[in-house]
């Protein structure tokens, strides 16, 4: 028989803070210093251990990133790969996780057979490649991603074959979703699918953003709350087969170990079924475990099996949520049931700010009523109903329409529920102290202080927030890196003035458009906290400069649309028609008219005479900020540059926008001897095959000595002015 004494318990619980502190601290939480200095206090003589184990941690974690590390220097050539965890599929397309004699890799399979199976060996015959970091401020960080699953890179294949197969525990996941999808009808299927094996491609995107703004999304990670419904439901079956406690605890055991394999074993299934597991041992053998104690020995365990899962959202928020839920198990447990039951979703959403606010820049203010709302529904109808669905598959009939029911009250709620509150990017420092606050404030209320007191904290951590995401002394222009596309955001200090100059559109030449949309404009406009866009400038009609604003105009609130006069787009008809849908003021400047917006002045000088074609009917324009000036010219030819220089004297430009991504039908030699710009900008994406910007455009620019950055190869550029100074940031 196990005990745990008290101070070994204790012991138990600050091994797993000082590993987290130890982790934070090595990200720039240098606050967190203090607070471990207040623990180790309490265990005067062993307060080094914590040190060594907090600098120990840290090192395990980076020698195993380091060993993720490729050599530039030496690709690597690989013939063949065991596929071991499949992640999507689809018609066009495959993703899995495999296995080479160099490690792991992310493989990206454009086409829909074979259907890769775990287990699968497969052809591959390429060199593998690194990933870069993102191009793009606070976008997705697909490397770091790759990393914390332990995977070196990524690997692109048009077409395999499979030459072998190997036993793989996996491979069972996906036979038991195409047996629940042969055996029911769509929507039972793709719910069960979601629900009990962690296979969401079949949710429709649609409904998938629903969930995600109304902040449900938790609803469909395979998590404690599935374990705890299955295990009281299979176990209220047990008890009326008359099976005995000691078999049925033990089937029990077997069935959550299968059910953490087949759901595909991400951090938070394996979580909460090894601490089901550990829990039933722990009363089985009494060894007196606390819930503090079983977290704690799962956390560390599962830390050192797979370090890098400590940089995973799913582990994140899964092992924070758990800890803050058993350290309020007190105050919980004081309140009615009644009252449990509005309290447990509030604890649940003030746990997740400051984790979600750093990795999604914004929170929904309505997350909580959806929460109370979507919760019962789901726990005490759908999952239960779909779990007698599998020994019933009858009662499948009964499921379709419910769930349908179920996704239209989503969607119609989503309407209404959806109020987003946009802070931008967070540091860690600032997250920790965050966090420190909201502890205090549980604290407080555990101890009955005045309410006055821990009411003051909460109102300081939301002013706290405000002021950061108003507190932006700089004024920047970013030209985003949209691929073969245009996108500048110009920002004023102090969120006074947002404008977006075209919006992107492609984002390959492999014959289809893909939205670039997610990956690019908006997390560089969470990121940095813009809430509100005053203008949305729209050049000209091509879907390079305009593909993606119907999104934008849906996604964020924009003031006014500013488009040019006769464009014959159908592309920007559609979007005029959504801005008048959506209530938007839309203006198209005339020659030499002004707009003023925060410290932002813009000048047009775009001909006043309807041109020829769509790309010279692009709005041209000075930009002055902070004596800082700026061209934007579309994709203006060299017949508009002349009939500019005719009319307006231009010259000590501070950054010029090359027209047309560097066409060499653009960007005539005497429009750059005049201009006289300090450095060119050039948008235009990687490899792309109209072979811009164009040599005789960079021979122009060598001759008349103008630097220039191009975003195929520099990333995004930004251009930060703060008083008398600038400084470019680059992003590759």
């Amino acid at each position: 028989m196990i005990t745990l004494n008290f101070k070994f318990r204790q012991h138990l619980i600050y091994m797993v803070l000082s590993i987290v502190s130890g982790l934070l601290i090595k990200e720039g939480a240098y606050l967190l210093i203090l607070i471990i200095f207040v623990y180790f206090k309490r265990f005067p003589k062993t307060y080094w251990c914590y040190f060594l184990v907090s600098f120990l941690s840290v090192l395990y974690v980076n020698l195993n990133f380091k060993s993720l590390q490729l050599d530039d220097s030496q690709p690597i050539y690989v013939k063949d790969a065991k596929v071991i965890e499949v992640k999507k599929q689809s018609d066009e397309r495959q993703t899995a996780k495999i296995k080479t004699e160099a490690g792991q890799f992310y493989l990206t399979l454009q086409a829909s057979e074979p259907k890769l199976l775990p287990g699968d060996w497969i052809r591959v015959e390429t060199e593998m490649e690194d990933v870069q970091n993102p191009t793009v401020p606070h976008a997705f960080n697909f490397k770091r991603y790759l990393q914390s699953n332990g995977m070196k890179g990524s690997l692109y294949l048009t077409a395999t074959e499979v030459i072998s197969h190997d036993w793989s525990i996996r491979q069972y996941q996906h036979q038991v979703a195409n047996w629940v999808t042969s055996t029911f009808p769509p929507l039972t299927s793709t719910y069960l699918q979601s629900w009990f094996l962690g296979i969401r491609d079949d949710l429709s995107e649609e409904i998938n953003e629903s969930y995600s703004n109304l902040g449900i999304i938790h609803l469909f990670a395979v998590s404690g709350l599935h374990v705890g419904l299955l295990l009281g439901i299979i176990g209220y079956i047990f008890k009326r087969l008359g099976i005995i406690q000691e078999l049925a605890d033990v089937l029990l055991i077997v069935i959550i170990f299968v059910f953490m394999l087949l759901s595909g074993a991400s951090p938070s299934i394996v979580r909460a079924g090894s601490m089901a597991i550990l829990a039933k041992l722990n009363t089985k053998f009494k060894w007196k475990l606390s819930s503090l104690d079983i977290f704690s020995v799962v956390f560390l365990v599962n830390f050192i099996i797979f370090p890098l899962q400590i940089y995973q959202s799913g582990f994140i928020y899964s092992y924070w949520l758990t800890f803050c839920l058993i350290i309020c198990q007190s105050l919980i447990q004081s309140l009615s049931s009644k009252v449990t039951f509005f309290i447990i979703p509030l604890l649940t959403q003030l746990a997740i700010l400051p984790i979600q606010l750093s990795q999604s820049y914004s929170i929904n203010l309505m997350a909580y009523f959806s929460n109370l709302l979507f919760i019962p529904i789901v726990t005490s109808v759908l999952i239960p109903l779909l779990l007698v669905t599998l020994l019933i598959p009858s009662l499948a009939t009964i499921n379709e329409p419910l769930i349908y029911l179920f996704e239209r009250l989503v969607l119609l709620v989503g309407e209404y529920l959806n109020f987003p509150w946009v802070i931008g990017a967070l540091s860690v420092t600032s997250v920790s102290f965050i966090i420190g606050l909201l502890l205090l404030v549980g604290w407080g209320v555990e101890r009955k202080f005045r309410a006055k007191g821990w009411k003051v904290i909460l109102i300081t951590i939301i002013l706290l927030l405000e002021i950061t995401q108003k507190f932006q002394p700089t004024s920047k222009v970013t030209f985003l890196d949209v691929g073969q596309g245009d996108s500048t955001v110009i920002q004023s200090p102090y969120q006074q003035c947002n404008i977006v100059v075209d919006t992107g559109g492609k984002v390959s030449f492999t014959g289809e458009s893909t939205s670039i949309f997610n990956q690019t404009l908006k997390p560089y406009l969470l990121g940095e906290g813009i809430r509100q866009i005053d203008f949305l400038i729209l050049s000209h009609g091509d879907y390079d400069h305009i593909g993606e604003a119907n999104e934008l105009l849906k996604t964020f609130n924009v003031k006014h649309l500013v488009i040019p006069n006769d464009s014959t787009s159908e592309a920007l008809s559609e979007t005029i028609q959504l801005a008048k849908e959506l209530g938007i003021k839309i203006l198209s400047p005339q020659t030499n008219e002004v707009l003023t917006c925060g410290n932002q002045t813009y000048t047009f000088l775009q001909p006043a005479a309807k041109q020829e074609s769509e790309n010279d009917q692009s709005l041209v324009m000075t930009l002055e900020m902070d004596e800082l000036s700026v061209l934007l010219t579309g994709d203006i030819s060299t017949k508009v540059e002349s009939d500019i220089l005719s009319n307006y004297a231009l010259s000590h430009l501070d950054i010029y926008k090359a027209a047309h991504h560097g066409s060499k039908t653009s960007n005539s030699k005497p429009f750059l001897k005049e201009l006289n710009p300090a450095i060119s900008v050039i948008s235009s994406g990687e490899n792309n095959r109209y072979g811009h910007p164009s040599q005789e455009f960079l021979t122009t620019l060598s001759e008349l000595n103008i630097p220039s950055l191009n975003t195929q190869v520099d990333g995004s550029i930004q251009f930060e002015r703060y008083k008398d100074k600038t400084w470019v940031n680059l992003f590759y």
